[in-house]
């Protein structure tokens, strides 16, 4: 059994390098594609249709054969141009062609989803919980049957925040955890802020290991510890930390062309030492 330690030292540096940029990381959102794609989709569907179409597509938003930036572009562009209300006729072409890996388990929770008292809910009131987006996350998990921590519905979460926030709503994330998937794990280790008993050959696979159900509350608090000294909500950080961290493997860790990533395509202009220390423990 691996002993995953976290460095509480390491976090306080990390939050004090990062406090400069705090109101960056608050509005960072408003740059993530993913946003993008929901805003775009906002053009023919309603506040209510894009809450429904948003959540269940946010749950199912795993085991991907393309960039979650990607496949989010395409959902928006699919159902955009493919307006009918038959949702569940919808998302089976469209995750057939878009993300066919576990087709089957995917189809069955948008299922459950679908015939959820949730969507009752939301048919009648899309923002509903916009400011108790904590209470949406219950709501979520208790439907699927699935531990209010995991990735999918933590992201389903963030995701329905962003379509609040372009329906004109500001939403409350305060008291959520981050989603933990493998780019937020991947940045725990280059960062330091989480170390592994053995020695890491492979990064990726160990990465793989820190989101499996034995570790990935490790990680995952790890993260809120950040957020609390940070004084952001952890759905904030994530935008961040996902957006960085996917650029860094896009570039294969070639920190010149990531700060020129993250100043052309997202509008930051990071120091370069700040992407040093996130990669201090090595990288891919």
């Amino acid at each position: 059994m691996l002993l995953i330690e976290v460095n509480t030292t390491r976090i306080k540096e990390l939050v004090n390098l990062l406090k400069p940029y705090k109101n960056t990381l608050k509005t960072l959102y408003k740059r993530d594609p993913q946003y993008t794609a929901i805003g775009e989709l906002l053009q023919t569907r309603t506040c209510s249709e894009t809450v429904i179409l948003v959540i269940t597509n946010a749950i199912v938003s795993y085991q991907l054969i393309t960039s979650g930036e990607l496949y989010w572009f395409n959902f928006s562009k699919y159902f955009k141009e493919n307006t009918s209300n038959k949702y569940l006729d919808l998302f089976k072409t469209f995750l057939s062609t878009y993300s066919p890996r576990l087709l089957a388990q995917k189809l069955n929770r948008v299922r459950k989803i679908l015939e959820s008292e949730l969507v009752l809910e939301l048919r009648k009131d899309p923002l509903k919980y916009c400011n108790k987006i904590a209470k949406l996350v219950e709501k979520i998990a208790n439907t699927l049957k699935v531990s209010p921590f995991s990735k999918t519905i933590l992201f389903a979460a963030k995701m329905y925040g962003y379509v609040c926030d372009l329906c004109s709503t500001e939403p409350n994330y305060w008291g959520l955890s981050i989603p933990l998937d493998y780019r937020n794990a991947l940045l725990a280790m280059m960062s330091c802020i989480i170390s592994i008993s053995e020695p890491c050959k492979d990064t990726y696979m160990c990465s793989r290991i820190l989101v499996t159900r034995k570790y990935f509350r490790i990680v995952q608090n790890a993260w809120s510890e950040v957020c609390r000294e940070l004084g952001i909500t952890c759905a904030h950080l994530d935008t961040f930390t996902w957006l960085l961290t996917g650029i860094i493997i896009k570039t294969q860790c070639n920190l010149e062309k990531a700060h020129s990533q993250l100043k052309n395509t997202l509008g930051i202009d990071l120091p370069r030492v700040l992407l040093e220390e996130f990669t201090k423990c090595g990288c891919l």
